[in-house]
């Protein structure tokens, strides 16, 4: 199949924005904010970012919709057109989305990029959002996604733990629509002008010249409407609990049960030291038969990780845990023991080692794939937030112990979030444990 839909919920939002690297890369002053990064592979890649994740959406559900209603028809291609050019192009088409961005994205062989850059602004511009086909093929496929999510403790622990943590509102807003708020076609309808003009939307590409992209969106975007960029209100962080005994498919208790925690983070611009508080506390491995040297990791018989997500205003930090019921609460104890440890005082030789560790992991946020590459600049040029890799590089290497020391002091004087999934009368509440 050449077009793939799917929604993203990713643990670690990007550390900073990053902009450059050993690949190049232009950006281009004109009204719609483009970016190249240039490859020498004979594939190349197309994205259009819009702020029309739940965070700007106008409804309960609607951004949901609107991200399953890419690649059906426009007012010049039908779906089958679409998908069946797709194909004969060798072409592959994906729409994602995150808790602020809707990116849609072409990838193809290079010289058909006229052709993919054409159809992404007829996606863009052009939607006809037929009520059969939300009918018969939509609101299905949103149904899909909330059973896929639901089968999936971690998508679900992480929705859950945005959504409890900030009230369902802004950044607490589902990734996914629900059938108790049902979404209707003409809600998709009257978001869809208000998310997707050109004001509202950045363009990036791999594999093709600055120059190239210019010229591509300068000649294809033409049809975009004009509009205004949306602006999310200020997310308020409230914390809570939220607790739901799951099974799987089948009604059975899973293996493990599944504990999040999380705290009020840190805006982007201050984000830095908690991106290195979470390399420290740590909980992944770098070589796969060792346990590795952070607190995390050496908690036995469970899986504890953390995680840093950072937004322009506001971001939410966290631990999450998987594991046995009976091993749930040592863990999180365990975990619990190391956050407040760094909130008292930090080596210089441990901060080192998560500050090279963080480092790593920003390069790699735009140096990895496209779609992780596509989506770190996108974002940064449509929160105007775009920064250099040696600028945040920089902002790594000048955490010292005592800013890391300071930011998990932050996190604990802020009310925690718990979300439990699994067998809730034996797991614990954020109060039982910090």
């Amino acid at each position: 199949m050449f077009v793939s839909r799917s929604s993203t919920s990713v643990l670690r939002s990007v550390p900073a924005q990053v902009l450059a690297g050993s690949r190049s890369l232009s950006t281009s002053a004109s009204s719609i904010p483009k970016a190249a990064l240039n490859e020498t592979a004979p594939v190349a890649s197309i994205t259009v970012a819009a702020r029309a994740g739940p965070r700007f959406e106008s409804e309960a559900g609607v951004a949901h919709a609107l991200k399953n209603f890419a690649f059906r028809s426009t007012k010049d291609r039908s779906a089958l057109r679409i998908v069946r050019e797709a194909e004969l192009n060798g072409g592959v088409l994906s729409a994602t989305m995150t808790r602020e961005h809707l990116l849609l994205t072409a990838e193809f062989l290079k010289g058909d990029e006229e052709h993919f850059a054409k159809l992404l602004a007829e996606v863009v511009g052009n939607g006809k959002y037929c009520r059969h086909e939300f009918n018969e093929e939509v609101v299905p496929s949103l149904a899909a996604d909330l059973e896929q999510a639901s089968q999936d403790p971690l998508a679900t622990g992480i929705d859950a733990l945005f959504s409890t943590a900030f009230r369902n509102r802004g950044l607490g807003s589902s990734l996914f629509a629900n059938p108790s708020s049902p979404v209707t076609v003409e809600a998709v309808r009257a978001f869809a002008p208000r998310a997707l003009n050109s004001a509202n939307i950045a363009v990036v590409s791999s594999g093709l010249s600055a120059g190239a992209l210019d010229s591509l969106v300068s000649q294809t975007f033409t049809d975009v409407p004009a509009g205004s960029a949306l602006q999310a209100q200020p997310s308020k962080y409230f914390g809570g609990d939220y607790r739901a005994a799951i099974t799987d498919s089948h009604g059975h208790a899973l293996p493990n049960d599944y504990l999040f925690l999380g705290f009020e983070g840190a805006a982007l611009a201050k984000s830095a030291p908690l991106q290195v508080l979470e390399t420290l506390l740590g909980g992944s491995n770098s070589v796969k038969w060792s346990t590795g040297l952070a607190p995390l990791a050496q908690i036995g018989g469970a899986t504890v990780r953390t995680f840093n997500s950072s937004f322009q205003d506001t971001g939410l930090f966290g631990i999450y845990i998987s594991a046995p019921t009976a091993k749930v609460t040592d863990a999180a104890k365990a975990a619990a023991q190391a956050l407040d440890k760094a909130a008292n005082s930090v080596s210089s030789e441990d901060v080192a080692r998560a500050v090279a560790q963080a480092k790593f992991l920003a390069a790699s946020d735009f140096e990895g794939s496209r779609a992780s590459s596509h989506q770190t600049v996108a974002s940064g040029l449509l929160n105007g937030s775009a920064t250099d890799v040696s600028s945040v590089l920089s902002a790594l290497d000048a955490v010292k112990a005592s800013d890391v020391s300071s930011a998990a002091q932050a996190l604990l004087k802020s009310k925690p979030t718990s979300v439990a999934l699994g067998d809730v009368k034996a797991l614990p509440y954020a109060d039982e444990l910090f």
